[in-house]
């Protein structure tokens, strides 16, 4: 009886993971497959993927049919070759579907954006939440004015909304489990909007640093990279962790949460609720207090303390933040080993080159020698007028990830 019962139960897995793979489940894997190296070669012939995959002529055609009528890739010219006939190039379709981003800060400005597939930025435009507001009254906020944005384009596809947030954030459902900086608990903020606002459009909450780090995998310095770490230091600070070529999540979503580590006993208060955390030490309204100023934005906070930096004792304070920084870069080089390290947010605009340096050098100090020497440490290339592409990367990770099959 235990013999059978092990065989049947084996059997009924079987069954199980081969329904999973149907030929229609492989079909959409091989088209996200297809996408994604169109999206890295930018001009790319139907040979090459031929070759690249090992795809028969069938089947390639086959895809390229489908992601042309889907209006996500087009024809794009021929390719130059000296003999016979020229093969036609395909190209990701930027005048096709469109991507809304948002962005929401911690201390409640939100950025809105409508982004074509060439990576192009056709609307932005923010507006401040208040913190003392209840989550139902800004979410609707929210809701509103993604709404007018989306209704500027009424002809245009849309992808769905990536929308990047503070906090803890449950992403497979879309609620934020906690943000610090506005007090929310188990806010379902996807389902949300989805009820009252896009029944229709798939939405993808995440975490903002999670959104960089997505970010910089689909838009910047971090394609192809498989092991990877983003810092996004700015009105908070957090690290995005790349393994093997996929986010790294952790319990409840809650990886990368390093500006809340505490490392000074009975330090400065945080909006946590501890003392000492490292986010009280290097993120901008931290230093802005420091140094006798309201804090209003992140890019009033830059070119303050862009200002200032003659002054000995602004430079001594960023000089003691960058250190920090690069004390806990060093502890995530030993403990991760990531190839690259890419730093990106707020504070890396106000002296970038002494930040990077500070950083490197904490890292050759404090790591393991080997790692140390061969970690690739860089700043981010997505500026500020284009970190809006962090919550489309969001949509497109939701469309065109691979992801394990089990």
């Amino acid at each position: 009886m235990d013999e059978y019962n092990t065989n049947s139960s084996f059997s009924n897995r079987t069954n199980m993971m081969m329904k999973t793979l149907t030929s229609s489940r492989i079909n959409d894997i091989h088209k996200k497959m297809v996408f994604r190296y169109i999206w890295g070669k930018e001009r790319v012939s139907r040979t090459q993927i031929r070759e690249y995959f090992g795809f028969s002529k069938s089947t390639v055609s086959g895809i390229i049919h489908d992601l042309i009528d889907q209006e996500l890739i087009v024809e794009s010219g021929q390719e130059n070759s000296p003999l016979g006939r020229k093969p036609e190039l395909l190209a990701v379709n930027s005048s096709g579907p469109i991507i809304v981003s948002v962005l929401l800060k911690d201390l409640g400005d939100v950025e809105v954006a409508l982004i074509d597939l060439g990576s192009t930025i056709l609307i932005r435009e923010s507006f401040r939440l208040f913190k003392k507001d209840p989550p139902q009254y800004a979410i609707d906020e929210m809701g509103v004015f993604i709404q007018n944005i989306i209704a500027r384009f009424p002809r245009q596809l849309c992808l769905g909304i990536g929308l990047g947030v503070p906090g803890i954030v449950d992403h497979q459902h879309g609620v934020i489990e906690y943000s610090a900086h506005f007090g929310w608990k188990a806010v379902p903020i996807g389902p949300m909007l989805k009820a009252n606002f896009f029944p229709e459009l798939p939405i993808v909450i995440d975490n903002r640093t999670t959104a960089a780090t997505l970010g910089e995998m689909w838009f910047g310095k971090g394609k192809k990279i498989q092991n990877l770490i983003c810092i996004n230091v700015g009105e908070a600070l957090g690290a995005g962790i790349v393994i093997e070529g996929k986010i790294y999540r952790g319990m409840m979503d809650g990886v990368g949460e390093i500006g809340h580590i505490q490392l000074i006993d009975n330090g400065t208060p945080c909006f946590c609720g501890k003392m000492g955390c490292i986010e009280s030490m290097v993120s901008l309204p931290a230093l802005m207090k420091k140094i006798g100023k309201n804090y209003t934005s992140e890019g009033a906070a830059v070119q303050v303390l862009r200002e200032e930096m003659t002054n000995q004792s602004v430079r001594s304070l960023l000089g003691d933040a960058f250190s920090v920084l690069g004390e806990i870069t060093a502890i995530l080089t030993n403990i991760l080993a990531p190839e690259k390290i890419i730093l990106t947010g707020a504070l890396t605009r106000i002296d970038p080159q002494r930040l990077l340096q500070t950083i490197r050098l904490k890292i050759m100090e404090k790591a393991l020698e080997p790692l140390a020497r061969k970690i690739d440490l860089d700043l981010s290339s997505i500026h500020q007028e284009k970190e809006v592409l962090w919550g489309a990367s969001l949509v497109m990770e939701n469309l065109f990830g691979i992801q394990n099959i089990h």
